[in-house]
């Protein structure tokens, strides 16, 4: 009983700061300290944060434990230092924010809603967070937040008071969703779809399908699994789900025997009038994007929400006026050499499945075709099936009516090659060219599509592009 009362002395009122200290044995942390958000990064840290200083491939977070402090961090958790009032030293500071968070999560009530998929992660993840947020309280995690240390980490950052949490989880190579769906745990398991990402490390596509059903077997019992009923994989996932007695729903453009379907699309003045049967209910509600990506999410946030909410309830405009993810397809007006044009950025990164989305809906815009501009980066960690997957797309531009298709790289080379020579634009060898194709070739109002890998760079010259700063390039 005495231990007892000299242990509660020592408790805060705050969870996290006695996990930490439980977790690491630390007695000389005051119980009054405040904590608020946790990050790895020290330049973002903000008045009573935590810094956890982990080690990466290039950088070692215990250099910066003076920046973060001088930044308003209130404790910083390392190893390879002295213990102090306001530092926890452990071993591995990765495995200790790890397992910090996973006992974090038994013990908040949070429903837990995690997201894979091989692409369309992060725009489901920040709709399904918007949406909820208008009516409860939300944390999900940010960016693009899915690997061994943004998940733990935005698992840390969750809140008591959180109804919900929302998380993304990617993956390179077999076991990582396992790895990390085991610390979330999740209530609802969602996998978008699967498509050829990091094929390279996949002897095929079946292989990835089975990576990405790690996610089921951490599924909480009698938990919920979303699937996506256009998908190729559903039943294989729908089948491994109903082994583990999941709650299965499903969403679809579609099949009319999906839990939500679409109905059809009325452009109602400056919206868009989704009409959907959930569970077999006829309502609808109002979107900004008629565009098929924007709609497959729409639906699945609604499959999503229904499961805790009366979705007839929903205000109409709950989805309306959601603003599509920077370099995943946003539409910003620049103003460049006295002439303004339209923006499309999809250039965060790019697969066969989200390259082939982006196409149909730049397709979908009704303009004279000939205002339409296509500069395309390889797609990247395809391997073997690199070259067949870059002539695909080639033949599939060609049953659009896309032109002025502009290619920059090695393997989009096997695009260009596979185009009907009316379609064909330049081959870009440098990034500089394409600020002299917006200069030389643009018009007034035209529309400029750029997509890629992450690692081309394009990403970073379309957020120079954004912010006017073109002479550095």
């Amino acid at each position: 009983m005495k231990n007892i009362k000299i242990k509660n002395k020592l408790l805060s009122n705050n969870l996290k700061l006695n996990i930490l200290k439980e977790l690491s044995g630390s007695n000389n942390i005051s119980p009054k300290l405040k904590i608020k958000n946790a990050s790895i990064n020290s330049k973002e840290i903000k008045k009573n944060n935590i810094f956890f200083a982990i080690k990466g491939k290039n950088k070692d977070g215990n250099l910066f434990v003076q920046e973060a402090f001088f930044n308003g961090a209130s404790l910083a958790i390392v190893n390879n230092q002295k213990k102090s009032k306001k530092k926890i030293v452990v071993k591995d500071t990765l495995k200790f924010l790890t397992k910090a968070s996973s006992i974090l999560r038994e013990n908040l009530s949070s429903k837990i809603i995690s997201i894979t998929g091989s692409c369309g992660k992060t725009s489901l993840k920040e709709l399904i967070g918007k949406s909820l947020n208008k009516i409860s309280q939300v944390t999900y995690s940010p960016k693009s937040f899915n690997n061994k240390f943004g998940v733990p980490l935005s698992l840390f950052n969750l809140k008591k008071e959180d109804a919900f949490g929302i998380f993304e989880i990617g993956m390179d190579k077999k076991g990582e969703i396992d790895y990390l769906s085991k610390i979330i745990k999740p209530d609802v398991g969602v996998i978008t779809n699967i498509s050829y990402a990091h094929i390279k490390n996949f002897k095929n596509i079946n292989k990835i399908a089975l990576a990405k059903a790690e996610i089921i077997k951490n599924i909480k019992d009698g938990g919920h699994l979303i699937l996506n009923k256009d998908d190729k994989f559903y039943n294989f996932h729908k089948k491994i789900g109903l082994k583990k007695n999941l709650k299965i729903l499903s969403f679809s453009l579609r099949k009319k025997n999906a839990t939500t379907n679409l109905v059809s699309i009325l452009k109602d003045k400056s919206k868009y009038k989704i009409f959907l049967n959930i569970n077999k209910k006829k309502i609808y509600f109002y979107s900004n994007s008629f565009f098929e990506s924007d709609i497959k999410n729409l639906l699945a946030t609604i499959t999503i929400i229904s499961i805790f909410k009366d979705i007839t309830q929903l205000d109409k405009n709950i989805f309306y006026n959601h603003k599509t993810t920077s370099g995943r397809g946003d539409i910003i007006k620049v103003k460049l050499f006295k002439k303004k044009i339209y923006l499309i950025d999809e250039s965060y990164n790019s697969n066969p499945l989200s390259l082939n989305s982006a196409l149909i809906n730049f397709d979908m815009i009704k303009i004279d075709n000939s205002k339409k501009h296509l500069v395309l980066g390889d797609m990247l960690e395809l391997g073997k099936y690199s070259k067949k997957l870059h002539i695909d797309i080639g033949k599939n531009i060609n049953k659009t009516s896309l032109k002025n298709v502009n290619v920059i790289g090695n393997h989009v080379k096997w695009t260009f090659s596979s185009l009907d020579k009316n379609k064909r634009g330049l081959v870009i060898k440098k990034k500089s060219q394409i600020i002299d194709l917006i200069k030389n070739t643009l018009n007034n109002n035209d529309y400029l599509m750029i997509k890629g890998s992450n690692s081309t760079g394009l990403n970073s010259l379309v957020n120079q592009i954004k912010i006017g700063k073109i002479n550095a390039l």
